[in-house]
């Protein structure tokens, strides 16, 4: 299996699963025998940009909530 193809099936494995954390990614990781450079874009993907968007979506609702006061 190709560097690339471990990746996709990594990223399908992942999406079945019903939670998605870093012991998740690593067990992805282990599995589909990803570099280590593939695992770090799961984790930025899955976890970092995860946290990004909540404290995105979190100011958000803070600025509803003040303008609707």
């Amino acid at each position: 299996m190709n560097e690339r193809e471990s990746l996709r099936k990594a990223l399908s494995w992942l999406l079945a699963q019903p939670r998605l954390d870093q012991e998740t990614i690593a067990e992805a990781s282990r599995h589909f025998d990803l570099s280590p450079v593939d695992e770090e874009f799961l984790h930025r993907y899955f976890i970092e940009e995860r946290r990004r968007r909540a404290n995105v979506q979190s100011k958000n609702t803070r600025s509803d909530d003040l303008g609707s006061s």
